[in-house]
């Protein structure tokens, strides 16, 4: 069997309920391709603590806002659907489509050693959270604390997904320990007054 790991895949939905009696599952979009079920045959289900099981897509309607029916062979009640519930559905990263510049997949992003341009580290992106306006990067901090950085153009300044780093030009206030970054040799024990 081939080693799987997680570079390998890309996340583009998510099984989040059951949908009837007939095996159907209700899924979560998480790709901005609006016919990306309806174009493929199959799909791998699992997530990354586990290998990815190969499905064939039977059948694929829409349903509410970012949400899909999906039916797969062999897949026929709702006990043999159950054990699909809360599994990522994922293709490999060469059925990705190729995006423009300055656009990444999350998968390109998550795991990211972030610093600022003067080459003070600030931590690795751990995950991303969507908001209405732009995505939310958290990153986990050398002292394993956790700083959120928006996704914009101010901050982030470069991304080198071949040396797996991202610099960020923070405005003032954003990293509340900033003074902690600057001088790695602070204490945290207390304050002189």
């Amino acid at each position: 069997m081939p080693r799987q790991n997680k570079t390998e895949w890309a996340t583009i939905g998510k099984i989040v309920a059951l949908f009837g009696i007939r095996g159907e599952v209700k899924v979560l979009s998480l790709t901005d391709i609006p016919d990306r079920f309806a174009s493929l045959d199959s799909i791998y289900i699992g997530s990354a603590d586990q290998h990815y099981e190969c499905y064939v897509i039977e059948s694929v309607r829409p349903y509410k806002g970012d949400m899909f029916i999906l039916k797969f062979k062999g897949i026929n009640s709702a006990n043999d659907a159950e054990a699909l519930r809360h599994q990522d559905l994922c293709i490999s990263e060469s059925q990705l489509a190729q995006l423009p510049p300055d656009l990444y997949y999350q998968h390109d992003i998550l795991g990211l050693q972030v610093f600022t341009l003067g080459n003070r580290e600030v931590g690795e992106i751990i995950d991303i959270m969507p908001t209405g306006g732009n995505d939310v990067y958290i990153l986990r901090t050398p002292e394993r604390t956790q700083v959120m950085i928006p996704a914009i153009k101010e901050i982030i300044k470069q991304i080198d997904l071949v040396r797996k780093v991202m610099y960020i030009d923070p405005m003032p206030g954003l990293l509340d320990d900033e003074a902690v970054i600057d001088d790695p040799n602070k204490s945290d024990e207390g304050d002189d007054a």
